[in-house]
């Protein structure tokens, strides 16, 4: 994962101040993570810290002040004469190329001859390299990575499927505690030098992240619902009986829901009502004018993702995966659409059953016959 600085899903960041000591951890830790039931030890590759030869040229400032030159010449000596200097560039058209100044190959490739070099001084006269600086071959790090002012080292791995990747990291994690934890003489005993730690990084802190923001969005956003519903009908327990389409909130039913609801409701308010029949018919009458928008609004939207589902060109994978919990919640959106409407005349049937008072009997409009032979 190149956010956090791999090219794997997943890596243990070892923390440390010196290369040599940080190669030997991480691969103490590669040796660790191999043992892991949730990682596929076929994938485990630590950084290597040190393993890149250099050729180091230590200057004798006393030779080369002897042929009246100094450290920073002699050096630039050795890099033009190695590795080469730009001295102009050619333009042929549009292309531009430098004209690179260095010694021949065959002269630059025998590492064992570089002493023999011809040096030319201020003086014009031609010295072997060798009298000027020494020359020694040794082993440095390939590549030096830093992150919050520490030398890291990676060790990459990928999880063996046992688990999901938040559940592998942090097993792995625990593993990994557990060791360093362990009595020196136990063989799977991890030790790391004092003031080195290891830290999981990967994909999986994305999950991480988002998990901890959802903690308090999902609640935050129900609550807004229910407040809405709630300013919508000024009654708590009819707010609660359209509230129950939550599992659907979250998919795009809420709003067919509440539509069916807020048209149960306002019919409510201009019949007269005086009995629990009379409930149920004023319910059933609201069903039958807005179960089909509710179908209809339902069917266009399906249809409309279906091609999501089931495209198979660049980007098909992420926007299907938003697409379905959209196209089920939708498919059990209509369930709910019987749901709201059961619950809400059966509060309204408690309380005249019981001799509550409420607002919704006050209405005016008489019951049409055309609707109460539909309903008997």
């Amino acid at each position: 994962m190149l956010q956090s600085g791999i090219k794997a899903p997943m890596a243990i960041r070892v923390y440390g101040d010196d290369l040599k000591t940080l190669a030997d951890a991480a691969m103490a830790v590669a040796g660790q993570l191999k043992e892991s039931p949730f990682v596929n030890a076929g994938t485990v590759n630590p950084d290597i810290v040190l393993g890149k030869p250099y050729v180091e040229f230590t200057v004798d400032r006393e030779a080369a002040s002897r042929y009246g030159m100094n450290a920073a010449t002699v050096n630039q000596v050795i890099e033009t004469a190695l590795g080469g200097m730009n001295l102009i560039s050619t333009v042929e058209g549009r292309e531009r190329y430098p004209v690179r100044l260095r010694y021949n190959r065959d002269l630059r490739e025998q590492i064992d001859q570089l002493s023999r070099l011809p040096v030319v001084t201020g003086s014009g006269a031609a010295v072997p390299l060798g009298e000027l600086a020494t020359l020694e071959t040794t082993w440095g790090p390939g590549a030096i990575s830093s992150e919050n002012a520490r030398l890291v080292a990676h060790v990459s791995f990928m999880t063996s499927g046992a688990a999901g990747d938040l559940e592998s990291g942090a097993a792995v994690e625990e593993q990994l505690r557990q060791a360093q934890m362990l009595p020196p003489s136990n063989p799977k005993h991890l030790s790391l030098p004092p003031g080195y730690s290891l830290e999981a990084v990967g994909s999986f802190r994305n999950q991480i992240e988002a998990n901890r923001r959802l903690m308090w969005i999902i609640p935050l956003v129900i609550f807004i619902n229910l407040l809405l519903i709630y300013f919508e009908f000024r009654n708590l327990p009819i707010s609660l009986a359209v509230f129950s389409g939550i599992p659907v909130a979250f998919a795009g039913g809420m709003v067919l829901v509440g539509w069916m609801a807020t048209y149960i409701h306002q019919l409510m308010q201009r019949r007269r009502v005086s009995s629990v029949e009379d409930i149920r018919n004023t319910v059933y009458a609201a069903g039958l004018k807005r179960i089909r928008p509710c179908m209809m609004t339902t069917i266009t939207t399906l249809a409309a993702l279906l091609p999501v589902l089931l495209a198979t060109g660049r980007g098909a994978d992420v926007a299907r995966a938003m697409a379905i919990p959209v196209f089920g919640g939708m498919l059990a959106e209509p369930f709910t659409s019987f749901i709201v409407p059961t619950l809400y005349s059966a509060y309204l049937e408690f309380k005249m059953r019981f001799g509550f008072k409420d607002a919704l009997w006050d209405g005016t409009e008489e019951m049409p016959e055309e609707e109460l032979m539909k309903a008997a």
